[in-house]
């Protein structure tokens, strides 16, 4: 439920949105990639993966792209609850306020990360014999393609996405920023919509959005494949649009969000009173555990019914009728920082995994090597993001919130 800071009045532009629990489930959806993102390296590395595991393999497989559906879900969430608030109350939306807010949030440490990614990543792998210990890593780092102009070029732009899943260049402590430049091309994009179309239209433009990429994945897309594709020896404008589309701009997830958020702010009351029972959370929870560990129906599709599931769990979440919901200063902690958490995470397996294959070989004692792997990445990337949050993000932030507050 919302929760309002300062009393309505005729200055209530100067009012903060707060939604209670959204940090908990940031949390989670961090940690979720970088128990994904463990695991995945641990089988480039034969070291015994859950990736090989009868029963994990899927649910391992999937809770990386999982935990980042779960961010855009409740990133489209928010940012149209807060657009369609701001354009209620001022007949506008403050493009320049909105856009300067998003820049001082995630520039500064996009960029940090993409120093360490093209500068110290190779420094470091190539002046200390130690990173040899990691045969996927090291490899990786060798490849002159990740270091190109071309590579750079693409990261200074924020097209993250387009060095992935185009070009296919895997960057050493960088690749994890394909979502932040997914984020960045939303930012870009949702208010001109909101801006644009009045409230009925913004709505079913959400529905358009996300029944258009339903549509292509169900019907245009294996319809090229298996009908066009083999009249040509090349691909077909037709499934190349279609392809990367899907996969570079996955916004059917933001607009999964958005539906959300417009229905929390205009149906508000009913959206409050079916979310308070603790059955339907229980109900919820179960239902996301059941789709994240058993393949059901057509991949995507289930991803889709995933989100839909996350939205009714942010929706369930924020609800503080809801007594049951999950709350934990701790994890809420984490969700607040969780910005860094996912950013950082990749170079402090980097860090780790060498000292681990060394000193720790999983070929001798798998329980400690495992132990030693999950524990140090997973605290000191929560150290690290504390003390990025506090004394290098935290200077940003406190000059998009009193510069550029607009809610």
């Amino acid at each position: 439920m919302l929760v309002i800071l300062t009393n309505l009045s005729d200055n209530l532009m100067k009012q903060k949105i707060f939604f209670n629990g959204l940090n908990e489930l940031r949390a989670l959806a961090a940690f979720s990639v970088i128990f994904h993102h463990i695991e995945l390296f641990k089988s480039r590395d034969h070291n015994g993966s859950l990736f090989n595991s009868t029963y994990w393999a899927y649910f391992i497989e999937k809770l990386g792209k999982n935990g980042v559906y779960l961010f855009f879900v409740l990133s489209g969430f928010l940012i149209t609850y807060l657009l369609l608030i701001e354009k209620d109350k001022l007949k506008k939306i403050l493009f320049k306020k909105f856009y300067l807010r998003r820049i001082y949030r995630i520039w500064p440490l996009y960029y940090l990360i993409v120093i360490i990614g093209f500068f110290l990543v190779p420094f470091l792998s190539n002046t200390f014999s130690i990173f040899k210990n990691t045969p996927y890593f090291f490899s990786l780092i060798s490849t002159q393609e990740s270091y190109s102009i071309k590579s750079f070029l693409l990261y200074v732009f924020f097209l993250p996405n387009v060095a992935l899943y185009e070009f296919n260049i895997v960057l050493v402590g960088c690749s994890q920023a394909w979502s932040v430049g997914v984020e960045e091309q939303f930012y870009i994009l949702w208010p001109l919509l909101v801006f644009i179309f009045n409230k009925k239209k913004t709505f079913l433009f959400f529905l358009l959005i996300l029944s258009f990429y339903v549509f292509l994945h169900i019907i245009i897309h294996p319809f090229v494949f298996s009908k066009i594709a083999c009249f040509f020896s090349i691909e077909t404008i037709l499934d190349v649009v279609i392809y990367k589309l899907l996969l570079i701009i996955p916004f059917d997830f933001m607009a999964i969000g958005a539906i959300g958020g417009y229905l929390f702010l205009y149906y508000n009351e009913k959206i409050t009173f079916f979310t308070k029972f603790r059955l339907l959370y229980l109900l919820v929870i179960m239902a996301i555990l059941i789709l994240m560990f058993c393949p059901i129906v057509q991949s995507y599709i289930q991803s889709v019914f995933l989100g839909i599931l996350f939205l009714f769990l942010i929706l369930l979440t924020v609800n503080d009728k809801n007594n049951y919901v999950f709350r934990n200063k701790y994890i809420s902690h984490v969700g607040k920082i969780s910005y860094g958490v996912y950013m950082y995470h990749p170079f402090v397996m980097f860090l780790v995994f060498p000292f681990a294959n060394k000193y720790f070989p999983f070929s001798i004692n798998s329980l400690v090597y495992n132990t030693f792997v999950y524990v140090v990445i997973f605290t000191l990337t929560v150290i690290i993001s504390h003390f990025s949050y506090q004394y290098f993000e935290s200077i940003f932030i406190n000059i998009k919130d009193k510069k550029y507050k607009s809610l």
